[in-house]
């Protein structure tokens, strides 16, 4: 049994169509997570997962081409494919990583990922309650832990978000949380791209990290760089 990080990415969005492989400054959002997903440690594998719709051909096509492994399932309940990715890999735990957050820190994922496998806990989190913002959260759930809760989900919310279902049942799971960290301010940051305005502060950040020239830009680096774009998105 192994541990993977499960990138769950598909093609169809309501707000910005096509955004798995939308361009983010030379790279595709997909692409960027996958950069980001293999600066994780503890991870056997890194997997796309997306639905058996022909829409998503052209995710499972640009995973190959990046050399990375695929599972293709159910396209709404996203909590089944995970959990058929997970038996199809052999995976003992995953790391949940949403297609959708190209600045996700590898280092915090490795972080939770250790706890994970040193505690005897289903899940580790940092949204029970949120201690991080969106597009920079952490979860690891073991494969057993979402049997269980699979089993049980019977709304498509649960089915869709995968570990919903977890926070509105605490007593029937192990959830250990992840603090804030005391010296950052994440007030107002959502580093998702789910729409028109998130995909230009996407774009601006990449680009400025890029500049950098390093493959693993800080954590303080990466709020000091939203907080700057907020402040030239006000203007």
């Amino acid at each position: 049994m192994s541990a993977g990080a499960i990138i769950f990415s598909r093609m169809d969005s309501n707000r910005l169509p096509g955004k798995a492989l939308i361009d983010i400054s030379g790279r595709s959002l997909l692409g960027r997570v996958i950069d980001k997903s293999r600066q994780i440690n503890g991870v056997d594998r890194i997997i796309v997962a997306t639905s058996t719709n022909i829409e998503d051909n052209e995710i499972a096509s640009f995973a190959s081409n990046e050399g990375v492994d695929i599972y293709r399932g159910d396209s709404d309940n996203v909590a089944a494919r995970a959990l058929d990715t997970c038996d199809f890999y052999g995976l003992k735990n995953f790391a949940r990583i949403c297609g959708d957050r190209p600045f996700f820190d590898a280092d915090l994922i490795s972080s939770i990922i250790n706890i994970h496998n040193n505690s005897e806990v289903d899940v580790v989190t940092t949204l029970f309650p949120r201690t991080y913002p969106p597009g920079l959260t952490g979860e690891v759930i073991s494969t057993e832990a979402l049997r269980r809760a699979v089993s049980k989900m019977n709304t498509s919310e649960d089915k869709e978000h995968i570990t919903s279902f977890f926070y509105k049942n605490p007593f029937d799971f192990s959830i250990k949380n992840i603090d804030t960290p005391k010296d950052l301010d994440f007030s107002d940051i959502n580093l998702c791209v789910d729409n028109d305005q998130d995909l230009l502060q996407a774009k601006w950040i990449a680009s400025k990290i890029d500049n950098l020239k390093t493959s693993n830009v800080a954590l303080d680096t990466l709020v000091l760089l939203a907080k700057e774009w907020l402040k030239l998105s006000k203007n």
